[in-house]
């Protein structure tokens, strides 16, 4: 393996390699990633032929020095882990009749919050269904929710410098189940924030829903906010990288990996990088690294929601069985992957003491069902079986 390069890292997070010959390879390497993202046909793969030139620890390193750099400004939203009590007023009943991705339009709201001085603060928003399953109307009687802000609205609030946002909503009013389903899935992304170093993050609300017109009943849920990809991309100097599909080749190898597996522990089946179903994709600039991320796991086996079933060309009947649908790798590549799920294990199960609210009974299940993944990449046969021979590029 070769030494790795020496890199310098600004506030920017943007790494530059030390010569004009590097620069030169890099922007090869970047131009390369693009044509071959555009040119190759899925199923085709060369997991060797295009690693990056920028190692994935160096571009860790410039992304800690990027969130340093941000979390000496103001408090904003995402950087608190606190519940933010959200009151958002529109008129619900409108804005939950328009079920029809081709019809759907903005709807005026406000949304109002206290300020850590004690201060109630109002912004008028801009809010509208969102989501696929969720947004239909035999699925959820109450759909996720896209707030976005007028030009200069957020300016002086905690939404400052944020673009459009998700709202991750209870689904069904009338079913307390659901409102467990909210805090399960917002604690995957917690997960995920502890293994993967490219995330949306996220932030937990106690939502009271008023109408406006006064023909419903004020309702108060759970519900957590996701960061827009946009936004995100710009944490971490990149872009998201606008295609319909991808092969593992073209992505950060060490990066894909993590995902794959972290994936493969949550029991996810509904993502695809071929297909980018539930998978992003950042391009650093400057670089051409691309960085895979995760997002949308209520489908996963860990939130285990009573409306979520596998799709029937795969080969298990229930999500909380696991299928590994990743890059594939070694088992000496593996090693040092699964050496960091293993370094954050305690911290992992930790997550699930972080929410008083959450059941106890599924707190129990959740830790057996982590056992069992790590029974799995603890044992080298067991592994072998079921993330190195069961790999199918492609997939």
């Amino acid at each position: 393996m070769p030494e790795p390069r020496t890199h310098r890292c600004g506030r920017s997070a943007l790494c530059v390699d030390n010569t004009a010959g590097d620069r030169a390879q890099r922007h090869e390497s970047a131009t390369g990633a693009r044509e071959r993202l555009a040119s190759s046909p899925p199923g085709s793969y060369s997991w060797y032929s295009m690693r990056p030139e920028l190692s994935l620890s160096a571009a860790l390193l410039c992304l800690a020095v990027s969130h340093r750099a941000a979390a000496q400004g103001s408090e904003k939203l995402f950087d608190s882990k606190g519940v933010l009590e959200l009151r958002i007023a529109t008129d619900l009943k409108a804005l939950m009749q328009e079920r029809d991705s081709l019809k759907l339009k903005p709807h005026p709201g406000t949304l109002t919050y206290v300020a850590n001085d004690g201060q109630r603060v109002s912004i008028e928003t801009e809010l509208k269904l969102r989501g696929h399953w969720r947004r239909q109307r035999r699925n959820c009687d109450f759909a996720p929710i896209e707030v976005d802000f007028p030009k200069g609205a957020r300016a002086g609030t905690i939404f400052a410098g944020q673009g459009a946002l998700k709202l991750v909503t209870h689904c069904r009013s009338k079913n307390p189940e659901f409102e467990q389903y909210v805090l399960r899935e917002y604690l995957v992304y917690q997960l995920a924030d502890l293994l993967t170093p490219v995330n949306l993050r996220t932030r937990l609300v106690r939502a009271t829903y008023v109408d406006t017109v006064g023909k419903q009943d004020s309702l108060t849920h759970n519900a957590f906010l996701i960061e827009n990809e946009k936004r995100a991309a710009a944490r971490y100097n990149a872009q998201v990288l606008d295609i319909k599909g991808a092969t593992w080749d073209v992505v950060d190898p060490q990066l894909g990996a993590l995902v794959s597996a972290f994936e493969y522990m949550i029991g996810g089946s509904d993502w695809s990088l071929v297909g980018l179903h539930n998978i992003v994709l950042f391009e650093q600039k400057g670089t051409g690294v691309i960085w895979p991320m995760a997002y949308d796991f209520d489908w996963s086996g860990i939130v285990w929601t009573r409306y979520s079933f596998p799709d029937p060309r795969l080969p298990i009947t229930s999500v909380r069985q696991r299928l590994y649908r990743g890059i594939c790798r070694t088992p000496e590549e593996w090693a040092p992957i699964l050496a960091k799920f293993q370094a954050k294990k305690t911290e992992l199960y930790a997550v699930y003491d972080s929410v008083p609210e959450l059941d106890p009974k599924y707190v129990k299940q959740t830790r057996q069902y982590l056992d069992e993944f790590f029974d799995v990449i603890s044992n080298p046969r067991k592994m072998k079986r079921e993330m190195i021979d069961t790999c199918r590029p492609g997939v």
